[in-house]
Parts: C-alpha cells; sequence; structure tokens
C-alpha cells in the first residue's frame, strides 16, 4: 500500500504535524499546497488518494473550498477528512462527502491511524495489504497479481490500471480519467490507449468463460465489477 496524502492549508503546527507523521511512514507520500483559488487544479495534478482540508478561516471558508474541488471530475471522488477547531462544529451542516472531521489541536500520528484504516475500509484492502476478487488477487506489497492461484505477468501500466479500477470498485471511469488518474496529468495520448490496455489486460486475466473483472460502460468507460459471472 502506497497512498497520496494532500494537505490543503498554509503552513501551522497541525499542518505541519500532519505531513511530519505522513512523511516518516514508508506507505504514504505526502504533500502541503497552499489555501487558495488554485488549490483544486494543484489537487488534480497531485492525484492524491485522501485530502486533509485545513482551513484558515474557519469553517465557511473549507466549504468554499470543498466545493471547489468537488467540481473537478478527477478529485471528486477523492475521501476529504476536515480540521476544525470545536466550537466550529456546533450547528454546522457538514457536507455528506466529508469521510472524516479531526478537531484541533491534531496529532499527526492520529491522522496516519485514522488514514489507514479509511484507506483499507474503502477500497477493501485486507490486513495483508491484498486485494481479493473472486479467483483474482493483487499483492500491493510485492507489485503482483495471480488469478486461480497463477502469478500473472503484466506490464507497470497494465497492473496500475487494475489497481485504480479495483481499488474503486464499481465506480465507472471515462477514458480521461484513466489517462490522467494512470497515465499520469502530463499524458497527452489518445483515448484509444485506454482500450488497447483494457483489452490486454482482460486477456490476461479474465481466463474463466463468461467471467468479468473489467466492465466496458457504452459511452462513458470502465468499471470493475469483480469477477462476477454474466
Amino acid at each position: 500500500m502506497t497512498a497520496r496524502v494532500l494537505i490543503i492549508g498554509n503552513r501551522s503546527k497541525d499542518t505541519s504535524s500532519i505531513h511530519g507523521a505522513f512523511q516518516r511512514d514508508s506507505h504514504f507520500m505526502s504533500r502541503v499546497i497552499p489555501q487558495d483559488v488554485s488549490s483544486s487544479e494543484a489537487a488534480v495534478k497531485y492525484k492524491p488518494d485522501f485530502i486533509f482540508l485545513n482551513p484558515d478561516d474557519g469553517y465557511e471558508d473549507s466549504l468554499r473550498h470543498y466545493y471547489r474541488l468537488k467540481k473537478e471530475a478527477a478529485v471528486k471522488d477523492v475521501p476529504i477528512i476536515l480540521i476544525l477547531k470545536e466550537d466550529e462544529l456546533k450547528g454546522a451542516e457538514i457536507p455528506s462527502g466529508i469521510e472524516d472531521i479531526l478537531v484541533r489541536p491534531v496529532r499527526g500520528e492520529e491522522c496516519l491511524t485514522r488514514a489507514r484504516i479509511l484507506y483499507k475500509k474503502l477500497h477493501n484492502v485486507t490486513a495483508r495489504n491484498r486485494i481479493r476478487a473472486g479467483d483474482l488477487e493483487i499483492d500491493l506489497s510485492r507489485y503482483e497479481v495471480r488469478v486461480n492461484g497463477l502469478k500473472v505477468d503484466l506490464t507497470y501500466t497494465e497492473y496500475e490500471l487494475l489497481k485504480f479500477l479495483s481499488l474503486h470498485r464499481g465506480n465507472v471511469f471515462s477514458r480521461d480519467v484513466l489517462l490522467n488518474k494512470v497515465w499520469g496529468y502530463e499524458y497527452y495520448g489518445g483515448q484509444r490507449t485506454v482500450d488497447v490496455h483494457i483489452r490486454r489486460l482482460r486477456s490476461k486475466i479474465e481466463l474463466k468463460k463468461g467471467q468479468r473483472y473489467i466492465e466496458t460502460v457504452r459511452n462513458i468507460g470502465y468499471r470493475f465489477v469483480g469477477g462476477e459471472e454474466e
């Protein structure tokens, strides 16, 4: 498991504590960006697995940044953890897209623990850092994929594509979003690239007749369905 954590907020004791805790843990990469109108664009480029929103000017300020992030297709489904003062929670209407709330002052180790638990819960990762779906097993620690117990030889991009889809089981992703998430923000290849890699990936992991791990959603894109038989 390696997850990207983005902390939005100007440098403060809380921000430094959170950033430091994630930097010391080998399973996370962390970045801090300032809280301004360009933060949502920066979030798209960084491709985070979690966003910690640490507002400078209180609850109303956090809502403005929250809704900016939700307008960006590439990060609208990324879990957001909000950091507030205790008195700001009274009577606050918390948006349904907020996964968790921490109360200042925060401890970096607590944030780290919350992120570990949330990551595994959201992505169906076992205690041994493996994703299982039917006869398919993805070992996130060893970067290995097995079907029916046999190791599958995947290219780096095929592995990253399968990992991303399986970590978001059931969610439909357009080809443009997959290009951004797997190939990277600066990739300028066409959507045909996604179709080619999906076809090759299916040929390697869908070994039983009538079984599908990756489903084509017409006129939209693809989703991981977990090995249900058609």
